[in-house]
């Protein structure tokens, strides 16, 4: 092997190595800790205790994950992409409340508390997932938010829940 080569080899080592320490080094990310946020809202706090005081036989779900309402129609084993396909569409997304009833664990409505944040687009996307799953969603605007009989009468009708 000619001096030329030994230089070659040589020097595309040393560029390798250099290459993987730069690699590694841009890599290093600031370490960021955590620190707890609020888990409701002042004002879905506040809408909590009306939801609560209007319907006491019901149990009230706050921010409940789309992942523990549905579930694609398939199986994983039936088609693995299609079902973490459909499931993409929801597993990341949050309601508001979730009203059940007390006695049977059934699922009387999705609520959502809608406010500027919310995209009428994308909401109807998240009800329509949601209806076909048999849930009744019930969206209220924040600024207008209902008393206790507007509530009751939503959720519990005339015979109750």
């Amino acid at each position: 092997m000619d001096m030329s080569a030994i230089v070659l080899i040589g020097g595309l080592f040393f560029l390798a190595v250099l290459a993987l320490f730069v690699l590694a080094w841009a890599g290093r990310r600031r370490r960021v800790g955590f620190r707890p946020r609020p888990f409701l809202t002042a004002n879905e706090l506040e809408f909590l205790g009306r939801l609560e005081a209007a319907a006491p036989e019901l149990r009230f779900h706050a921010q409940v994950s789309m992942g523990a309402l549905l579930q694609p129609s398939i199986t994983q084993a039936q088609d693995a992409q299609a079902f973490m396909a459909a499931r993409g569409r929801f597993s990341q997304k949050i309601v508001d409340f979730v009203a059940q009833r007390r006695d049977t664990g059934a699922v009387v409505a999705v609520i959502e508390l809608d406010d500027r944040t919310h995209e009428p687009e994308r909401d109807q996307r998240r009800d329509a997932m949601l209806h076909e799953a048999q849930y009744r969603v019930v969206r209220w605007q924040s600024r207008a938010k209902p008393d206790r009989r507007a509530i009751r009468a939503e959720l519990c009708g005339p015979h109750g829940p």
